[in-house]
């Protein structure tokens, strides 16, 4: 890092929560914050949110501003990099064509880099965590929803529309024919913890899942990792088969992946990999061996994402310094 600040700054922003975590200038945690953005007003409301938590970092901390070099910030939505523009965020539905990158970098006047929230957690793994060492790397991140990122050559890769890399849009089934698009079989619609936690409350229903039933009823609402987790713990076999069976569903889209891009590794994070990938991936990592061709998936390493929580803020701050003092 060729330059006199002490300290970065790296956000990860996401529809319900903000990870806020200065950086010193070896990327080591000096303080964190959370916060909650407002998402469901204006992108000004949401912008406030989200300056006052950084604002709220810096305080804490008890550092002046002037000694931050840089702010990287990931975004759940579709961004459109290098200049940081929110083109459409589901989650965050107050941000359309909106120039956060701008916006940020104005207010605070100090360099800022914003990117996909999957990209930046990738970078993190890229740099910090599982995939260091490796050229070509897949990252799929399970969560509510399912997010994909691209490294090849070393790079983040964006497509012609900056927005590649959206692998739980891929169709997992040829019912794309006749069902309309929410209803269809993706990826996201299969193996996010979403679609894991509708069929797990079918199993409570069914009486298929009894420990389950009796923790949270069949309430999806109630029905997170760690949760589907302490069922299969405490002897919910048909729960623990759901996720093996999910693991394989996620497998034969990696097995594509793989036929497509011939990747060195595959990263796989998000809550539902730290919750129960002990039973994903190895399941995920079998059935891509078994399903790609042989000469493209024989030296392809997957593992689970190392970083957790602080992939994303981590793989921020390391593309801002990137591209502000490597330019």
């Amino acid at each position: 890092m060729k330059n006199k600040k002490k300290y970065i700054i790296g956000v990860d922003a996401g529809g319900t929560k903000v990870l806020n975590v200065l950086f010193d200038r070896d990327f080591k945690i000096v303080h964190t914050v959370k916060t909650r953005p407002v998402t469901d007003k204006t992108s000004k409301q949401f912008l406030k949110s989200i300056t006052q938590g950084v604002e709220a970092l810096i305080r804490e901390a008890k550092i002046k501003p002037g000694a931050v070099g840089a702010l990287g910030m990931g975004c759940a939505g579709m961004i459109k990099a290098p200049k940081g523009i929110v083109r459409l965020s589901p989650n965050i539905p107050c941000l359309r064509d909106y120039p956060l990158q701008d916006k940020l970098a104005s207010h605070f006047d100090l360099p800022v880099h914003v990117d996909n929230d999957v990209n930046v957690g990738l970078y993190g793994e890229h740099q910090f965590g599982a995939a260091r060492g490796y050229e070509h790397v897949v990252g799929i991140f399970l969560g509510t929803g399912v997010g994909g990122a691209l490294i090849l050559n070393n790079q983040l890769y964006y497509g012609a529309t900056g927005a590649a890399g959206e692998i739980g849009h891929m169709f997992v089934t040829l019912d794309a024919f006749w069902k309309p698009y929410a209803l269809r079989d993706t990826i996201e619609n299969t193996v996010s913890r979403t679609a894991i936690a509708t069929d797990a409350a079918n199993l409570a229903v069914r009486q298929k899942a009894p420990q389950l039933f009796k923790t949270v009823g069949a309430d999806i609402r109630r029905m997170k990792s760690g949760v589907l987790a302490e069922a299969i713990s405490d002897g919910d076999r048909s729960v623990e088969e759901l996720l093996i069976h999910k693991g394989k569903i996620l497998g034969m889209a990696m097995a594509s992946i793989v036929n497509l891009l011939s990747p060195e590794m595959i990263v796989l994070g998000g809550g539902v990999i730290e919750a129960m990938g002990h039973l994903i991936v190895p399941a995920a990592r079998e059935t891509m061996k078994q399903f790609a061709m042989p000469p493209l998936v024989e030296k392809v390493k997957v593992s689970p994402a190392r970083l957790k929580d602080y992939a994303g803020a981590k793989g921020a701050a390391k593309l801002a310094v990137d591209r502000t003092f490597k330019s």
